[in-house]
């Protein structure tokens, strides 16, 4: 039994067109993607999210907090929230 690779081999005009549709697709699939994980959001919503981004545990999010980073509280939906913005600017500033 022959073990040649299978090989297809296109006209340039096809060739050009599956270039566009596979890159059309890997486009929308990751525009999908930072679509669904917010990772354009200037906002974190949530101590856990706020600790994700700076890479540190929820625990010491807290102790910033108490040091003065600054978050925005929704108190009636018992929410904190954070400007990666401003966070960012506290930071730098310590």
């Amino acid at each position: 039994m022959d073990q040649s690779p299978f090989r297809v081999v296109l006209s340039p005009e096809y060739d050009e067109q599956l270039k566009k549709q596979v890159m059309a697709t890997i486009k929308q699939a990751v525009e999908e993607a930072r679509r669904q994980t917010g990772i354009d959001s200037p906002w974190l919503n949530s101590k856990h999210a706020i600790a994700k981004w700076l890479k540190v545990t929820d625990t010491t999010v807290t102790v910033l907090i108490k040091s003065g980073m600054p978050i925005h509280e929704m108190p009636e939906v018992n929410k904190i929230m954070g400007y990666k913005r401003e966070i960012t600017e506290w930071v730098l500033s310590q």
